[in-house]
């Protein structure tokens, strides 16, 4: 009997051809080019520094809320009037900077209002303070608003202010084409 002679690979056989390698690369870079284009990073970055900016604002606005319900005032009124006077600009704040209102970001941590990492945040400086709250004139009202970066927040409900909390016209979160302001109050 005789027996099945062995096969003799061709060199040609023992893997992918360069052409074959090609065509799955190209496929993996399509691939790839979509899922960026769906996830768009930027976008994702941008909405990232918003929820920071929120967090820093929510907390700022409980702080100085918390600060009034012990001492009946708000931390730049003057000392004689249960504040600590740590604002050199006056009892009011007209879209301050919160980066200008360090000394009453060390006022509050001090009280235990907020934590010491909440001077670590970067993003201090994008957020601005207004006193009284336009909304309700309330002296005891304060509100925090930043410009939102991302397209998703901007086109958010709550997204619908000027800078200095008053409401905003032609907000694109209303239909509208102007870039708008978030605030916490």
């Amino acid at each position: 009997m005789e027996k099945n002679p062995p096969k003799v690979l061709d060199k040609r056989s023992k893997g992918f051809s360069l052409i074959e390698l090609l065509v799955v690369l190209i496929i993996l870079g399509i691939l790839a080019a979509a899922l960026l284009a769906t996830i768009n990073p930027v976008e994702q970055l941008n909405k990232a520094q918003d929820m920071s900016l929120k967090n820093v604002a929510a907390q700022f606005v409980s702080a100085n809320v918390r600060y009034y319900s012990v001492k009946n005032a708000l931390p730049w009124n003057a000392t004689a009037n249960g504040g600590a006077n740590c604002y050199t600009g006056g009892t009011t704040l007209a879209s301050v900077p919160l980066s200008s209102l360090t000394g009453c970001v060390t006022t509050l941590i001090t009280d235990g209002e907020l934590k010491q990492s909440f001077v670590n945040s970067n993003n201090l400086s994008n957020a601005v303070v207004t006193n009284p709250n336009p909304q309700t004139g309330n002296a005891a009202d304060t509100i925090v608003c930043f410009q939102p970066k991302s397209e998703s927040q901007q086109t958010e409900s709550n997204t619908r202010y000027t800078q200095s909390g008053s409401a905003g016209a032609s907000c694109k979160s209303q239909g509208g084409t102007n870039d708008c302001y978030w605030c916490a109050q």
